[in-house]
C-alpha cells in the first residue's frame, strides 16, 4: 500500500490501514491504531466548493463523502446508518448531476460555509526590554529592527496590540502621539476587573452596534478599545515610534550578583486579560500573541527563580524530586542553603500558566514564544501556554543570530498561490478538528498541540464515539481546538477497535478541519478515510497495511506525553518508559517475527516489520527520552517541536540522516552545474564504521545540520589547497556538502543550528552522540580514542550498547520463548 500518496493527498498516516474483525486479535498485534492528521496538508491542490454543496446526514452531521452507500436516491451513513435524501439538482439540459461530494476522487474536499470572521486575525507583541551588557547594543537593536520589519508582513487589515515589560509591564496606546502607556506592577497578579478598570474597558471591548454591522470596523470596537487594538495599516507609523523608542530595562542592579527584575508572567497576564476585556468570550477572531524573551522570570507571578545569581535555576532533577515528593506526599522540608533551587517556584508558575492558557484556548489565540538568551527563560514551566494554543516556540542564544531573524521572517510565510492578487499567511486561524467513527471504533484521545473541547451532547452519536476503557492524552471527546495552525501542524489521534460484525468489510474515519482562513471566510474541510476490516487469520492482509513509520512516532508521542510533567497526572521515569518501550519491542517481535525457538540465527522479520525495532533503537537513545546533559528548557523546546511536526520531519528527529561525500570516489571531471551529475551524495548508516578521514559527513538531526571533515580533508583545507587552480575540484568537493545544507536551511522553520566541525575537534560530539557506537573503546580494549590500524574509522567513548547488541539481546529473548 502506497501509504505516501494518502498522506500528499489526504494529509493522514495510519499505524494500521488493515484491522482483524475481533478486538481480542488486534490486541494481540501490539501496535496500537492510530492516525497522523496533518489538516492543513499542502502538499497537493485541495479543491474548495461554497455552501452549495455541504450536504451532512441529519442524525450525526457527518458529511456527504464518496465511501456512503446510494441506493435510488438514498444515502446511508456509514457512522450512523441513518438514511438521507440525496440531493439531486439537473443542468441546463435536464441532465441529472450527483453531488460533487460523491466523486471518489475528492476523499479530501473543502467547503466555504458562507460564513466570515468578524475581526482580521489578531497580532500581538509582548516584548522584553531586559538587556544588560553587550546585548544591550547588539540584541535590542536587532530586536527592534525585526519588530519593526514584521509589521511590513502582516496583511494590511491585520488587528495588532503592543506591551512591553521589564520590572514593570507597559500597556502602549496606539492613538496617541506622544508615546502614552498605561504602566502595571509587574510583581502583582491581576484579575479580569483590575484590567479593565486600570485601562478604561469597564464598558466592555465590542460594541453592540458594530456586531450588527459587522464590515465597519470603526464602529466594532469601543472607543477605549481602540487605544490598545487598531488595524496596522492604520497605526503602523505610531508602532514603528514605539518600537524606535524603547530603551533597555533602567532599573539599577548588581550585574555581578543579581538577575535582572523581570515580570514576564505578569506581562503576559495583563495582555491575555487586555485581550479577553476587548474580545469577549465570542469566538470573533483567530491571532497569534507574540512573546519575546531576553531572560527568566524573577518577579512577580510566573517567577521560578530568586534575583540573587547564586540561586541555580531548576533542574531535571530537581524536577523529578519534587515530583516524586508529591506523589509519595512527602513533607517538604526547606533547606538552610540558599544556593539550592525552590521547586515550589515551578508548581505555581506551572498552575499560573495553565490558568492563561484556558482563557487564550477560549479567545482563540494562540501564543508564540521567541527567545534569545544563553540561559533558561522558564519555557518549562510556560510550554502549556504554547501545547495547548498551537503556537511555535523558536530558541536561540541571542536576538543577533541568524536562528532568529529568519525564523521570525519565515513566522509570516505567505501562501505559494498563482495569482498575484492574493497573498495570505500561510497558516489558519481559530481552528477546529472533530473526528467521526464508524460504530467498531472509539476514541481515545489526541496528542499535539491541541486542547479537548466538551462534546456536542445534542447529536447522541458523538458519546458513542467515544472510549471509556482507554484515554490518552487530551480524552473524554470527538473535538479539540486547535487554535493556530500551519501546514506541518500534524496530530496524533488514537482509536479503540471493537468486534466487528460478520458482515462488516470495512471501517471508516471522517476529519471535519473547521478552520478561519487568512481571508477572513471560514471553512470547512473533509477528509474521509476508509479502513479494510480483513479475518483475524488473513496475516498478508495485515501486513501489507502495516506502515511501521506511522506506528513508530504514535508510540513515540505516547510516550514522550508520558514523561512530560503534569500536576495531576503521574510522570514516568525515562528509565521505567525505556523498560516499557524494550518490552513492547520485544512483544512485538514476538507477535511477528518467525523463529525456531531456541535458534536464534533463525530469527526472521519481513521487510513491512523489519525497520522498526532499528526505529525504537533510535527513539530509546533521541533527546525526547534521554534528557541527559540537557536543561528542562531544551527539552521542553524539543518535545514541542516534536508534537508539532509532520511524519517526515518527527522521523529525522527519531533518527537524524546522515550523507557521505568521499574524496577518493569524488569525480573532478564531472561539471557541478550539469544534471547528470555523478557526485551525488551517498546515504550511510548512522553508524561509527561510517566514519572516514577522507571524508565529509553532512548530518541532519532537524535541530542541527552539521558537516564533519575528516582529519586529510581537514589537513589539505588548512594547507589551502582550495585555493589553488589546480586543485579546482577539491573546492568543489568542500562546497558540495554547503550547498545541500543550504537547501535544508532554506526551507526549515525553525531554523536549525548549522554547525562546521573537523574531526577531533570539540564541536564533533554532536555527531559522535548520534552514531551507533558499533566501533568503540568497549569493544576495541586495546585502542587509544581516534585511533584504528586501517585509519578508516574512529572508535567513540559510550558506555551505550550498539544496535548490534541491542538486536542481539531482543533476538535471544524472543527466541528462547516457549
Amino acid at each position: 500500500m502506497d501509504f505516501e500518496n494518502r498522506e500528499d493527498k489526504d494529509g493522514v498516516r495510519l499505524s494500521w490501514s488493515s484491522l482483524p474483525r475481533s478486538k481480542l486479535q488486534h490486541q494481540r498485534n501490539v501496535i496500537p491504531f492510530g492516525s497522523l492528521y496533518t489538516p492543513l496538508n499542502d502538499k497537493s491542490a485541495i479543491e474548495c466548493f461554497d455552501s452549495s454543496h455541504l450536504v451532512s446526514c441529519r442524525t450525526c452531521r457527518s458529511i456527504l463523502n464518496p465511501f456512503v452507500h446510494v441506493n435510488n436516491q438514498i444515502w446511508t451513513c456509514q457512522f450512523c446508518n441513518f438514511s438521507n435524501q440525496l440531493p439531486i439538482t439537473a443542468n441546463e439540459e435536464g441532465e441529472t448531476i450527483l453531488p460533487i461530494a460523491i466523486n471518489p476522487e475528492l476523499s479530501t474536499i473543502e467547503y466555504e460555509t458562507g460564513r466570515e470572521s468578524l475581526l482580521p486575525p489578531i497580532f500581538f507583541y509582548v516584548v522584553d526590554v531586559c538587556f544588560e551588557g553587550e546585548d544591550v547594543e547588539v540584541a535590542f537593536s536587532q530586536l527592534k529592527e525585526n519588530l519593526i520589519i514584521s509589521l511590513s508582513l502582516l496583511p494590511e487589515n491585520a488587528l495588532v496590540g503592543f506591551v512591553s515589560f521589564g520590572k514593570h509591564v507597559k500597556v502602549h496606546d496606539l492613538t496617541s502621539h506622544d508615546n502614552l502607556s498605561y504602566t502595571f506592577n509587574g510583581s502583582k497578579t491581576y484579575a479580569l476587573e483590575q484590567v479593565q478598570s486600570a485601562l478604561g474597558l469597564l464598558g466592555g471591548g465590542v460594541s453592540a452596534a458594530g456586531l450588527q454591522q459587522a464590515q465597519n470596523q470603526d464602529n466594532l470596537f469601543s472607543p477605549s478599545a481602540r487605544r490598545f487594538l487598531q488595524p496596522v495599516n492604520m497605526v503602523e507609523y505610531e508602532l514603528t515610534n514605539i518600537i524606535e523608542n524603547m530603551v533597555p530595562n533602567a532599573f539599577s542592579h548588581s550585574e555581578f550578583k543579581e538577575r535582572a527584575d523581570r515580570a514576564t508572567g505578569s506581562a503576559i497576564n495583563v495582555s491575555t486579560l487586555l485581550l479577553k476585556s476587548i474580545l469577549g468570550d465570542g469566538h470573533l477572531t483567530g491571532g497569534h500573541l507574540m512573546v519575546f524573551l531576553a531572560g527568566v522570570c524573577t518577579i512577580g507571578p510566573g517567577k521560578i527563580v530568586d534575583k540573587l545569581l547564586k540561586t541555580p535555576l531548576r533542574s531535571h532533577h530537581d524536577i523529578v524530586k519534587s515530583q516524586s515528593a508529591t506523589y509519595i506526599k512527602a513533607p517538604t522540608t526547606s533547606s538552610s542553603s540558599s544556593t539550592k533551587s525552590d521547586t515550589a517556584l515551578f508548581k505555581g508558575a506551572k498552575k499560573f500558566y495553565a490558568d492563561i492558557t484556558k482563557i487564550l484556548v477560549t479567545l482563540g489565540l494562540s501564543c508564540d514564544i521567541f527567545i534569545g538568551s544563553y540561559d533558561q527563560v522558564g519555557l518549562f514551566e510556560m510550554e502549556e501556554l504554547c501545547c495547548k494554543t498551537g503556537g511555535v516556540v523558536v530558541m536561540s542564544d541571542s536576538f543577533s543570530t541568524a536562528i532568529f531573524k529568519q525564523s521570525f521572517t519565515k513566522f509570516f510565510k505567505k501562501q505559494e498561490t498563482d495569482s498575484d492578487t492574493e497573498d495570505y499567511l500561510d497558516m489558519g486561524f481559530n481552528a477546529t478538528i472533530e473526528v467521526k467513527t464508524s460504530s467498531d471504533l472509539k476514541i481515545e484521545g489526541l496528542i499535539g498541540n491541541a486542547t479537548a473541547l466538551p462534546y456536542n451532547k445534542l447529536i447522541p452519536s458523538n458519546e458513542k464515539m467515544i472510549s471509556v476503557t482507554k484515554e490518552i492524552g487530551e480524552s473524554k471527546t470527538n473535538c479539540w481546538k486547535l487554535c493556530s495552525v500551519d501546514p506541518q501542524s500534524t496530530y496524533a489521534i488514537y482509536f479503540e477497535k471493537l468486534d466487528s460484525s460478520i458482515a462488516t468489510t470495512g471501517a471508516y474515519l471522517q476529519y471535519l478541519f473547521h478552520y478561519q482562513h487568512p481571508s477572513g471566510r471560514m471553512r470547512l474541510r473533509v477528509t474521509t478515510i476508509p479502513i479494510n476490516i480483513i479475518p483475524d487469520s488473513d496475516s498478508v492482509q495485515l501486513e501489507l497495511g502495516f506502515d511501521q513509520e506511522a506506528a513508530l512516532v504514535l508510540i513515540a508521542r505516547e510516550a514522550v506525553r508520558k514523561l512530560q510533567t503534569d500536576l495531576h497526572l503521574k510522570v514516568t521515569s525515562s528509565e521505567a518508559l525505556t523498560k516499557q518501550l524494550d518490552q513492547s519491542l520485544i512483544d512485538f517481535c514476538s507477535r511477528f517475527a518467525v523463529y525456531n525457538i531456541g535458534v536464534m540465527e533463525s530469527f526472521r522479520l519481513s521487510n513491512s516489520y523489519s525497520l522498526f525495532p532499528q526505529f525504537l533503537y533510535h527513539l530509546r537513545r533521541s533527546p525526547f527520552i534521554n534528557v541527559f546533559n540537557s536543561s528542562p528548557d531544551e527539552t521542553s523546546y524539543v518535545r514541542h517541536i516534536f508534537m508539532h511536526e509532520d511524519l517526515a520531519n518527527s522521523l529525522l528527529m527519531i533518527q537524524p540522516t546522515l550523507l557521505s561525500y568521499d574524496i577518493n570516489t569524488w569525480n573532478s571531471e564531472v561539471d557541478e552545474d550539469s544534471e547528470d551529475n555523478e557526485n551525488e551524495p551517498i546515504p550511510v548508516l548512522l553508524d561509527s564504521m561510517s566514519l572516514g578521514h577522507s571524508k565529509i559527513l553532512l548530518l541532519d538531526t532537524f535541530f542541527q545540520i552539521l558537516i564533519y571533515h575528516g582529519s586529510q580533508i581537514a589537513d589539505w583545507r588548512k594547507a589551502g589547497y582550495h585555493e589553488q587552480e589546480d586543485y579546482a575540484y577539491f573546492k568543489n568537493f568542500l562546497e558540495a556538502p554547503k550547498r545541500e545544507a543550504l537547501l535544508v536551511l532554506t526551507n526549515r522553520f525553525p531554523l536549525p543550528r548549522f554547525i562546521d566541525c573537523d574531526e577531533g575537534g570539540s564541536q564533533a560530539r554532536f555527531l559522535m552522540a548520534k552514531l551507533n557506537p558499533s566501533t568503540s573503546y568497549a569493544t576495541n580494549v586495546n585502542h587509544f580514542y581516534g585511533y584504528s590500524s586501517d585509519r578508516s574509522n574512529t572508535d567513540i567513548f559510550s558506555d551505550e550498547s550498539s544496535f548490534q547488541m541491542f538486536i542481539d539481546h531482543i533476538q535471544r529473548i524472543v527466541t528462547s520463548k516457549k
